[in-house]
């Protein structure tokens, strides 16, 4: 559960980030184009409230510019992680579970896989899938979705 600091911190976060963008929201930017202007102020270092300095590239200036059209300052607060909490680490006992799952049913995909691993073990139900993937991937368990078009146009 967020705190009352803790909102208060995000909204001055996001006040900061529509003072950055104040200029294209409202049309007074002096620069030729919007992504002139993203990248002008993207040259500046900005101060974060709670004191540290952070320069943003110009992608994220106009990404900001987007989410609040889309909206409003709501939308400029900063969201936390929702894998924040949970273990990046796969653990080794994890990992032969995952080769074993990968040969007994080849055709699940990662969220099938780690679904599977809480339905067998309680231990794992702190694994994200990400994680599983990024492992998979590593060990070479999941072929790139885009493989057999690699594959066909050489």
């Amino acid at each position: 559960m967020e705190t009352e600091q803790m909102q208060k911190e995000q909204m001055e976060v996001a006040q900061m980030r529509f003072g950055i963008i104040a200029p294209l929201v409202q049309g007074t930017y002096t620069d030729d184009s919007m992504a002139a202007y993203c990248r002008r102020v993207a040259l500046t270092p900005q101060r974060l409230p709670d004191g540290r300095v952070f320069s943003y590239k110009p992608k994220t200036v106009a990404k900001w510019y987007q989410l609040y059209e889309k909206g409003g300052m709501e939308a400029l607060v900063p969201r936390t992680r929702c894998d924040k909490g949970g273990t990046r680490v796969i653990p080794e006992e994890a990992e032969r579970e995952i080769r074993r799952l990968r040969k007994e049913y080849p055709r699940l995909n990662a969220t099938q896989v780690r679904e599977k691993l809480v339905q067998e073990e309680a231990d794992y139900s702190d694994v994200l899938v990400i994680p599983i993937v990024r492992k998979a991937a590593k060990i070479c368990l999941w072929q790139p979705r885009n493989y057999r078009n690699n594959f066909l146009s050489a």
